[in-house]
């Protein structure tokens, strides 16, 4: 999923155990693998791992969810795993549900926000 045609693009990673609360602004690929309480703008892709959280509104290009994501979300491609869960409102152009990921909440195919990613 993180986009291997830049080499210099820069990936930024919150391990396992991390409890971070603000609001973030990432320039590359986030994976995250702790709990973010705060809303995340990257201009990248976005993993959340199995065990990490999100509370907050997320704003990228790609989110995969293996985790939990509770917020409004606005990318263009939003894919939950089979151990994932969403509860919230998504903007997407694209939406994929894999068998036992849980989609709870709306999803939108307009942008809801004026800049995108």
């Amino acid at each position: 999923m993180f986009n291997q045609k830049n080499a210099a693009q820069q990936l930024s990673f919150i391990a396992q155990g991390c409890e971070l609360t603000g609001d973030f602004q990432f320039n590359g690929d986030v994976l995250i693998s702790g709990k973010i309480l705060g809303d995340i703008v990257t201009q990248g892709n976005l993993v959340i791992e199995a065990g990490g959280e999100v509370n907050g509104d997320i704003q990228c290009l790609e989110l995969n969810i293996s985790g939990l994501v509770k917020g409004t979300v606005q990318c263009q491609k939003l894919l939950l795993t089979s151990i994932g869960t969403f509860e919230g409102d998504a903007y997407s152009e694209k939406l994929e549900v894999l068998d036992g990921g849980q989609f709870l909440g709306q999803r939108h195919r307009e942008n809801r926000l004026v800049n995108q990613c």
